[in-house]
């Protein structure tokens, strides 16, 4: 149930850059979100397992359990940081709308940037329903990408950023699906629904932290170019010369180089945050 194809590619390099990520969108994600102090947690899409650390680092006494379609993800969730959290955890390949657990087996169920590339968000929300227990919890941390922006605009940034969610639409994934949270869990009936909106922000308050980010951000947008330039090629079919795509990505080094060297560039980024208990949710 994945979208096709997934636009920052596979390898270490790819994996160096989630468990990177994963370190420094920390403060963001995990700033009080209710994590257990024990029981079982489930997370569905673990990947390279970079979450899964950072919920073991918080919640030692909590039974970790991770899923993955990709076999190649999780052999890296097992060994990237030996001895960690994730190498912890117990593993398993499966599909995300199908799950090969017992109803009502954990007591929390958790997702991360996760949802944006499946192409029924429904249909796994429901199965993490499933196996979750009466009084338990889902937690979803997920994208709104309409929301980035830098202030001023750097319409080369902008542009290359629309590509992205043009292509992970096109492949079937939902870069807007944070958005719609609230919507798929009253669909299915859950209950003490809530969200939030989580600010990934870059000032010139935070000297350190804006250059943090802008660094993780042009990494991020650096590490799809390989597919975007691919995609853009074929789709132009001589309309648009290799030369002129390699162009804009040009411009957006161009840009990020101008934001690292102005200060009163502003950047701001929102994810949304669900929590919310089973339809069959008793005290």
């Amino acid at each position: 149930m994945t979208a096709s194809g997934y636009i920052h590619g596979f390898g270490a390099q790819e994996e160096r850059r989630l468990w990177e990520q994963a370190g420094i969108l920390a403060p963001v994600v995990f700033a009080g979100l209710p994590l257990p102090l024990r029981g079982s947690l489930l997370e569905i899409g673990c990947g390279v397992g970079a979450q899964l650390d950072q919920v073991g680092t918080r919640c030692p006494q909590v039974q970790l359990t991770g899923i993955d379609l990709s076999l190649t993800n999780l052999n890296a969730a097992q060994g990237f940081v030996p001895g960690s959290a994730a190498s912890a955890a117990r593993l398993l390949q499966a599909d995300a709308t199908a799950l090969p657990f017992r109803d009502q087996s954990f007591d929390t169920a958790m997702t991360i940037w996760m949802l944006e590339h499946v192409n029924d968000p429904s249909a796994v929300l429901q199965e993490a329903l499933r196996v979750l227990r009466p009084d338990g919890l889902l937690l979803c941390t997920e994208v709104d990408n309409a929301t980035f922006r830098f202030l001023p605009e750097l319409p080369a940034i902008q542009g290359w950023w629309d590509l992205f969610c043009v292509q992970q639409s096109e492949g079937g994934g939902d870069p807007f699906v944070g958005r719609k949270l609230r919507g798929l869990a009253q669909d299915l009936g859950c209950q003490e629904i809530s969200t939030q909106e989580l600010g990934i922000v870059s000032t010139e308050l935070n000297p350190e932290r804006r250059s943090e980010l802008l660094a993780y951000l042009e990494e991020l947008l650096m590490s799809g170019a390989e597919s975007l330039l691919a995609e853009q090629q074929t789709a132009a079919r001589g309309a648009e010369s290799p030369l002129s795509v390699e162009g804009r990505l040009a411009q957006v080094r161009n840009e990020f180089a101008q934001a690292k060297a102005d200060p009163s560039i502003g950047f701001e980024y929102l994810a949304v945050r669900l929590t919310c208990r089973p339809p069959n949710y008793s005290l």
